[in-house]
Parts: C-alpha cells; structure tokens; sequence
C-alpha cells in the first residue's frame, strides 16, 4: 500500500511537470524588427533609419550591430547598440537610429545616435538582427523624400520609440551658399559703415 501511495504522488508530480512545460512562456528576444525607412540629405549629416515592430517582448536590442554596406561590399559601416533592454511592450513601436542634427532639422529625438554618413546614399545593403535585411538602391538626397523598405519613395516620416513623429527639412546646398554669401555681405557693409 505504500509503494501504490508513493506511485500516484509520483504519476501527479510528472502531471503537474507536463502541464507546467506546456503552458507557453513569454520570452524576450529581438528578431521580429523590421526596416521601415531610410534617409538621408545630400550631405549625409542628416540621417536615419527607422525600424519598426509588431510583436511584443522584442526588448533584446542591447548589443546587437547594425552593419551597412556600400554597393561593392568595399566598405563596412558599423553600430552596436548600446544600453539596456527596451522598457515596455515592443508592440506598435519604432526604433529611431539618426544623426546628431536629426532633432534640430525636425525629426523627433533619435533612440540611437549613428555618425554622419553612416548610410551610403549610393546603395548598399544592411545586415542587422531583424526580420529584413538586405539591399538597398540609390536614395533620395532631396532632404525631403526618405526610401520606404518596402520600395519607393515617400515624403519622410521618422517615429522614435516614444512615438514622437516629425519630419525632416534639410537645407538646400544652394540655400546654405547663398546665407553665406548673405553673412558675408553684412560683414563688409558693417566694416565699410565704420570707415
């Protein structure tokens, strides 16, 4: 009698391990992202790459390396991510990836600061943790249309993990020579004044 006692509270230890192993875990991890925008302004000082997600628990990001590409694989750029996992539910956000100026010339704050010219205006390719990586051909560099991963070209629209949206004005190289021309001018007039 006792060895029968001994084997059901055996046969219920391994029911409740069974039921426990099949009841699905929320697990963390980091590889539904997918590109949604790249941009850049002629100069390459202005800069983005905009991933976004679906799903949630896609907090792992901390560590990962973006690496971008030019078209003939001569050159590499690369960003490893830095700090901390993701707060929160990934679900519905966009991970922002800009250059310093980015929040100046409109764009929201970027979550990641990536150096000027990071993205090659020429094409290339991106290889990163998420869902899409691949090839890219020649971007806008009218400082207004971004290139849409899925192809084509849109007017630009950054969202930064916050959900905080902008859109990105760059300056026309024109519009800079002539200011500074402009600067110029009032420089020698206010010295020719005091003569």
């Amino acid at each position: 009698m006792r060895l029968s006692g001994l084997n059901r509270g055996l046969r219920a230890l391994l029911c409740l391990g069974a039921t426990l192993a099949s009841i699905p875990h929320a697990q963390a991890a980091f590889h539904l992202w997918t590109i949604r925008e790249i941009y850049t302004d002629a100069s390459g000082s202005l800069q983005f790459m905009e991933l976004f997600d679906f799903n949630s628990n896609e907090n792992f990001v901390n560590g990962m390396t973006i690496n971008v590409s030019n078209v003939g694989n001569t050159q590499t750029h690369s960003f490893t991510i830095p700090g901390s996992s993701l707060p929160g539910n990934t679900a519905n956000h966009a991970l922002l990836f800009g250059t310093a100026g980015l929040q100046a010339a409109g764009g929201p704050a970027p979550d990641y600061i990536i150096p000027n010219g990071f993205l090659f205006s020429a094409g290339g390719s991106i290889s990163f943790f998420g869902a899409n990586s691949g090839s890219y051909t020649a971007m806008p560099t009218d400082g207004v249309n971004s290139r849409t991963w899925a192809g084509g070209n849109a007017a630009n629209s950054p969202v930064n993990y916050n959900g905080a949206t902008g859109f990105v004005v760059a300056p026309e190289p024109g519009a800079l020579a002539l200011l500074g021309v402009g600067c110029f001018a009032a420089l020698f007039r206010r010295r020719d004044a005091r003569r």
